[in-house]
């Protein structure tokens, strides 16, 4: 049996710098655990409980802290999760790939052994001859695959009134990583309203353009990159790995649709720039939907403000309901794990209307609709 992880209070943290390298790389591992892995992944409470220990403080494993910090010594992250997320999804691509691995009981999919999560196992798969794991911690992101949050464009799309084929709409996905929310028309459905009953979202859509933007994509027609997209769900999580292969089947269908999607590789600040050359490309009825979810953590404040800015310069010069921008992103007011669902739309005067539409989770199966929120965006596109 391995040893006990002791239950700490969650720690409060003032808004965080970009962080370099692994400087204090123990403070967002502690971060981590106590925010996103405690209550949602025993195997990563107790990886990340070990992972602190071996890189700090007085049992330091001092040849896998300097690999570490070799590997990422030019490499930047904005967010808190995102070292501990990168490190864990690297470990469990190596776990799930072969079943001799240290790591391969406790990071398995289904019914993942705990108790294997061990020091000494973590240590065995740090080591300097697991090159698929360094090779992945220099050059990939940990990115969430998740076509649950397709809800982001769904909902709207159907508050619209854009089922059933009766205006064309035209999908653009920033921060896409692979692009499974553009063809989230072609999976199936099964989030709730905050009462139980299941939430109507839009049916039958007639998509016209499928383009997602990001800066790191994969590419689900090659079989690494579906590899890494299965390492980053985390040990457990049956569902969500359904929702993935189902989703990865009807991508490599994806090139017989009529609109085929494209995710091209860019940074979300320079996505504005590109908007009105895809906006001319489709009808004149269609609506031009820009739908991103939770990537605003992710850029560095700088990209972030000129990416707003110049999303909002470019909705406030568009006609009424032409075209949305929706925004999932974590809710500051809200505990951890809470996304907001905000719409923005063109008044047709050179101005912007936010619309709070609700929210959601992270891995979203129930929406809380806000009632007054989806009234006057249904509302704001009856409008003749």
């Amino acid at each position: 049996m391995g040893a006990r992880i002791a239950a700490k209070s969650v720690p409060t943290f003032a808004p965080q710098e970009s962080r370099f390298g692994v400087d204090r790389l123990e403070e967002d591992l502690d971060r981590t655990e106590a925010l996103q892995f405690r209550g949602r992944s025993l195997s990563y409470v107790r990886a990340a409980s070990h992972l602190r220990a071996i890189l700090s403080g007085p049992d330091r494993v001092a040849s896998i802290a300097s690999a570490l910090e070799r590997v990422w010594a030019n490499r930047e992250f904005h967010v808190y999760y995102s070292r501990p997320f990168l490190l864990l999804a690297a470990l469990r691509a190596e776990a799930i790939a072969s079943s001799d691995h240290p790591l391969a009981r406790g990071f398995s999919t289904c019914d993942p052994d705990t108790s294997t999560v061990t020091r000494k196992a973590i240590i065995a798969a740090l080591g300097p001859e697991c090159v698929g794991l360094w090779v992945a911690l220099a050059t990939r992101t940990a990115q969430t695959n998740e076509v649950s949050r397709a809800v982001a464009w769904k909902l709207p799309a159907e508050l619209a009134g854009l089922s059933r084929r009766s205006r064309p709409v035209a999908l653009v996905d920033v921060g896409a990583s692979g692009g499974l929310n553009l063809i989230a028309d072609r999976l199936s459905d099964g989030w709730t309203d905050g009462s139980g009953a299941p939430l109507r979202v839009v049916s039958d859509a007639d998509v016209c353009l499928r383009v997602g933007f990001d800066l790191r994509p994969l590419d689900f027609m090659l079989d690494e990159d579906v590899a890494w997209g299965r390492a980053c769900i985390w040990p457990g999580a049956v569902e969500r790995a359904a929702r993935f292969e189902r989703a990865i089947e009807e991508w490599r269908q994806s090139a017989q649709l009529k609109a085929k999607p494209i995710v091209h590789k860019l940074n979300a600040a320079l996505v504005p720039s590109r908007l009105p050359e895809l906006f001319a490309k489709v009808p004149d009825h269609a609506v031009f939907f820009v739908f991103q979810t939770l990537v605003a953590e992710y850029m560095e404040r700088a990209k972030r403000k000129q990416y707003v800015d110049g999303l909002r310069r470019w909705l406030a010069d568009l006609p009424a309901r032409k075209a949305v921008w929706i925004e999932a992103e974590s809710a500051p007011d809200r505990p951890s794990g809470t996304v907001r669902l905000d719409v923005h739309v063109p008044t047709g005067v050179g101005t912007i209307r936010t619309i709070d539409l609700g929210w959601t989770s992270v891995h979203p199966t129930s929406v809380h609709v806000r009632l007054p929120g989806a009234k006057e965006f249904a509302d704001y596109f009856s409008t003749t």
